[in-house]
């Protein structure tokens, strides 16, 4: 840490020098132009980094087609706006998988295409995003994937599961791009401005999308256990299977309201308090299950194991929200 006297000049212009070693350590010339982000009793500096800042390049020669995959993933989500994937023979043989893979994430593109490269770009407006929204987008999603899960369970229903199964992608397609724009944020201050959000929003909103994307992975677990039941479970026990699934989508909806929405922290507090009631409720129905020698009780189990884990998520949501009220000193 250094530390500078603060000076005026003019008589009315407070100045401060900058520590020499970082200068000389980011190429800092005069004339160079510094972005100054008041935030309440701090002054963060930092260097105009320019777009070719989050241009890159990759040589794939020796990729597989899976670490084709990762690697744009990881590089999307990073934020990086230009991808160039480059080889020293004919890029022939990946072109399907970096085109499919593009066309997952949202906003990216094919921009250039040789024998040898091929470059994409990123057309996402950090100014014209809404991360609140594609959280909110991302909730409904996923929620309705849960709920016509379990239908599609309950009633055998192998077209409705199908469906959910397809849905996941837009899940992931959301998650991915609020995860990007939160990795930039680490990077840059700019990103939190465009968004005009800051950093521990745009955590709240990540931390959310992370556990509501896994609400979703729960629900095409249940939807891909429709094929293996050669009968639904007894009406009694679909009752009751029901009540618990929609207890654990609206510990879901209590906890993510108070980070999209206006909901209070004794909203959180109930939605902790509930998950640990329907947790309880969940390991008793699963005993039942067992005592009782039900059919295709082991598919069963599956099920209520992800139903326990949809109330674990909801409450991680929660534990979030409160994490974040007491940054705020709003408890």
């Amino acid at each position: 840490m250094e530390t500078r006297k603060v000076q005026i000049t003019g008589g009315s212009t407070f100045t401060v020098s900058l520590p020499k070693e970082w200068a000389t350590e980011i190429d800092l010339e005069t004339g160079d132009t510094l972005h100054l982000f008041p935030r309440d009793r701090t002054l963060i500096i930092e260097p105009d980094r320019g777009d070719e800042f989050w241009d890159t390049e990759v040589d794939i020669d020796d990729f597989s087609k899976t670490q084709v995959r990762r690697t744009i993933q990881a590089l999307y989500t990073t934020g990086f706006n230009r991808i160039t994937l480059s080889a020293s023979t004919d890029l022939s043989s990946n072109r399907r998988v970096i085109s499919v893979t593009a066309r997952n994430l949202i906003g990216l593109e094919t921009f250039e295409s040789t024998e040898t490269q091929i470059t994409l770009q990123s057309l996402l407006d950090s100014t014209t995003v809404s991360v609140e929204q594609s959280a909110i987008q991302l909730r409904q999603i996923a929620l309705s994937m849960h709920e016509d899960a379990v239908t599609a369970l309950l009633e055998q229903d192998g077209n409705l599961a199908e469906h959910i199964v397809e849905q996941d992608n837009q899940v992931d397609r959301l998650y991915a791009m609020i995860s990007r724009h939160f990795q930039r944020s680490l990077v840059s201050l700019q990103e939190t401005e465009e968004l005009e959000l800051d950093q521990s929003e745009l955590y709240d909103y990540q931390t959310t999308a992370r556990q509501l994307e896994r609400v979703a992975d729960h629900a095409e677990k249940i939807a891909n256990l429709v094929t293996q039941f050669e009968n639904p479970p007894s009406t009694n026990f679909a009752e009751e299977i029901e009540i618990k699934a929609e207890a654990s989508r609206r510990i879901v909806e209590q906890a993510t309201s108070t980070i999209i929405g206006e909901a209070d922290i004794e909203t959180a507090h109930n939605a902790l308090d509930r998950r640990d009631d329907l947790t309880t409720e969940l390991q008793n129905l699963e005993r039942k299950l067992h005592n009782q020698d039900i059919p295709e009780s082991h598919l069963i189990a599956l099920m209520l194991d992800s139903l326990t884990r949809t109330a674990e998520y909801g409450g991680n949501i929660a534990e979030t929200a409160l994490q974040t009220a007491a940054r705020e000193r709003r408890l």
